[in-house]
């Protein structure tokens, strides 16, 4: 190895370590809301072996979609029993969540998503190594994946995102390798967290059948590959066949409840501006470079194009038709295709400036890499990504209230808070946004007697959503009382069966980790009451 290659390989592991370390320093260390609790709650029963949650209190229930108020966030009703919930995402992340926590109990789920950032990292730098020949050109695109401000917002969330990325990314960098194998079985993983993008194998078997080599070779590499692909895709059938309606359905529901020709044109317009206002323009670059009829200079591995364009191509596709959001970090779902856009970035800068530019290419694009990670921190900060772990910490800080407040029996009438609350309060908890208007005094009135008494938290943008929803038919929706406590003026609980409270509300201060840092907090000791 030579000194600048040493070099090279330091400051990608240096990059690498960041990372690791931002994902930990600022990560959410919290299973809050939809998707970090179904993944992290979904590791666990994992862990159990069992998939599917039954409570008794379904049965008994009078009011209209009963299953699904009695379902919190990150779960659907079972198809196959009555009084039962199953998971609504894909298993790989939760796979990955429940062996690390073997290893190192309940907090260690929240180390699989720094790391897989840093393998992300890491693995940009070997395939642009591996497919340009350039170490500046694998510098840059490394540092531009680790500065993007989507990819540091997926770092610090619990989600499939970031590791659903360093799979396919190490399935690239196999597959550049000359190992079909092992790369089908990076592929499989990357499908069983994400298994829409399953076209993306497509991308490796075509590079195979395309790139130099006897043909005999090329078809036992494509048929080694599609043996480390296939167990994804016949467990990722089983399971759905098992906990949905049939192998074909997921638990988001058909392709039809996701997929609609109609979505493209408001896809096509959020996705580009999101890109430019995020990532600036030059990215595109990108894909002037996968299309210019010749590359220059010529990438040393054979067929780079295929990999490189079919990766952003059906990233690409397979969102394009998605149902559409409206936040900029939906950008999420094209992280599959950052390694690679990145590294074709660098690569067009690297090329342009060695035409027209009298500077040293390295030194420039060092230049605007720098630059453009200037950028990338800066919107990270003012958009207060690395704020992400604080603002979330709200759902144990609320949930340690409702369980030393509460009864154990208690019952608490929640929509953002319906996962954590059972995680780490050890409180059933009833979806008020999906209970029929008209039944939600009657359901007060009948947990009481029941002996169970009702709670209700809400969000401060819930606040207006409950009594929208609420008010007009029922005396409770009006909330025109005061709340037990208030979280710094984010949450309230409140007391559904007296509605008074006398005095102010209990404020709860947010708490942090002993080091100055935010802390992990393992959940309730027992599951909450059926």
């Amino acid at each position: 190895m030579t000194p600048r290659e040493a070099a090279s390989t330091v400051v990608a592991a240096a990059l690498a370590l960041s990372v690791a370390y931002a994902g930990v320093r600022w990560g959410v260390l919290v299973a809050g809301g939809a998707d970090s609790y179904g993944y992290v709650s979904q590791a666990e029963l994992w862990r159990q072996r069992h998939l599917v949650v039954h409570q008794d209190i379904v049965r008994p229930t009078p009011w209209p979609r009963a299953a699904e108020t009695w379902t919190p966030l990150g779960y659907r009703p079972s198809p196959h029993a009555r009084d039962g919930y199953v998971p609504l995402y894909a298993p790989g992340l939760p796979l990955l969540m429940a062996a690390a926590q073997m290893i190192g109990g309940f907090c260690a789920a929240f180390i699989v998503v720094p790391l897989s950032g840093a393998l992300t990292v890491w693995l940009t730098f070997v395939l642009g190594r591996r497919m340009f020949g350039s170490l500046p050109v694998a510098i840059g695109g490394a540092a531009l994946v680790a500065a993007s401000p989507v990819f540091l917002y997926q770092l610090l969330n619990a989600m499939s995102d970031v590791p659903v990325t360093a799979c396919w990314t190490l399935a690239l960098v196999l597959a550049s390798g000359r190992r079909a194998f092992t790369s089908g079985i990076a592929t499989a993983m990357a499908i069983a967290i994400r298994p829409n993008l399953a076209p993306l194998a497509f991308v490796v078997g075509a590079w195979i059948l395309l790139c130099d080599g006897d043909p005999a070779q090329r078809r036992r590499a494509l048929i080694a590959y599609a043996a480390g692909v296939t167990p994804a895709l016949v467990g990722i059938a089983s399971l759905n066949a098992r906990l949905y309606e049939s192998p074909f359905v997921s638990g988001y529901g058909t392709t039809g409840d996701l997929y609609a020709i109609a979505y493209a044109g408001r896809n096509v317009v959020n996705y580009a501006r999101w890109i430019a206002e995020v990532e600036t323009p030059i990215v595109a670059l990108a894909v002037v470079y996968v299309a210019m009829p010749r590359l220059s200079p010529a990438p040393p591995l054979s067929g780079a194009r295929v990999l490189v364009g079919g990766t952003i191509a059906v990233t690409l596709l397979s969102y394009l038709f998605y149902e559409p959001f409206d936040v900029w970090w939906y950008l999420r779902f094209l992280l599959p295709m950052w390694p690679v856009t990145m590294l074709a970035t660098a690569a067009a800068i690297d090329a342009i400036v060695a035409r027209r530019v009298s500077m040293p290419a390295p030194i420039f694009l060092a230049a605007i890499v720098a630059v453009l990670a200037w950028h990338h921190l800066q919107f990270a900060r003012s958009h207060g990504i690395f704020e992400l772990g604080r603002t979330e910490r709200k759902y144990v800080d609320v949930a340690r209230f409702v369980a030393d407040h509460t009864e154990p029996e208690a019952v608490v009438l929640s929509h953002q808070h319906s996962g954590s609350l059972r995680l780490y309060a050890g409180r059933l908890t009833l979806r008020f946004d999906i209970l029929d208007p008209g039944w939600l005094d009657r359901a007060v009135a009948l947990l009481q007697s029941a002996g169970r008494h009702p709670y209700l938290v809400l969000d401060d943008e819930e606040r207006g959503t409950f009594r929208e929803r609420f008010a007009s038919v029922s005396t409770t929706g009006a909330l025109d009382w005061t709340p037990v406590a208030t979280l710094n003026g984010i949450v309230d609980v409140y007391d559904l069966a007296t509605r008074v409270n006398p005095g102010p509300p209990l404020a709860i201060a947010s708490t942090r980790g002993s080091r100055g840092g935010l802390a992990c907090e393992p959940p309730y000791s027992r599951p909450p009451v059926r």
